[in-house]
């Protein structure tokens, strides 16, 4: 009597291994990171968008006025009227981001303190004069007062 060889495919269904976990469906993670990585721009566009003005005033006086500008003091210039020219500047700023100066007016004395900063070495003393003069001419223009200490005329060569 000769064996006959079983068939595989008469083999019952229930005896086939069934996976433990379910099948683990592929490119979840490269989705997730598709969608924040289209969700950054979105939302950056909306902080400058809303918030545009506040982020011009807060780099404009704290990178570039406090930063920039104090590192790269002219030497001919004493240190008690370049903190004067500063507070000056800040004080600029300030009036900007609560809306006592209009926009263009910021936007143009930020374009030139930014002409003047992009020049290498100390800044040139004649030109952060002129700087702080028009910031001068911009506040007194909208009724900003001076500060304490800060004297009433504008810098530069007398006119007697």
């Amino acid at each position: 009597m000769s064996q006959a060889v079983p068939d595989p495919s008469d083999e019952d269904p229930d005896d086939e291994e069934v996976p433990l976990s379910p099948h683990r469906k592929e490119g979840k993670g490269c989705f997730l990171v598709l969608i924040v990585l289209s969700a950054i721009p979105v939302v950056f566009f909306l902080l400058t968008f809303l918030g545009g003005n506040y982020f011009t005033y807060v780099y404009m006086r704290y990178f570039a006025v406090d930063r920039g500008l104090s590192e790269r003091r002219p030497p001919e210039v004493d240190v008690r009227e370049f903190r004067q020219d500063l507070l000056v500047l800040d004080r600029f700023y300030d009036a900007g981001n609560a809306g006592k100066i209009p926009g263009r007016d910021v936007v143009n004395l930020s374009s030139e303190l930014k002409e003047m900063l992009s020049y290498p070495g100390p800044v040139r003393p004649e030109v952060l004069h002129l700087v702080v003069g028009h910031a001068r001419e911009v506040m007194q223009q909208y009724h900003i007062g001076p500060i304490k200490g800060e004297p009433d005329r504008l810098p530069g060569p007398s006119k007697d």
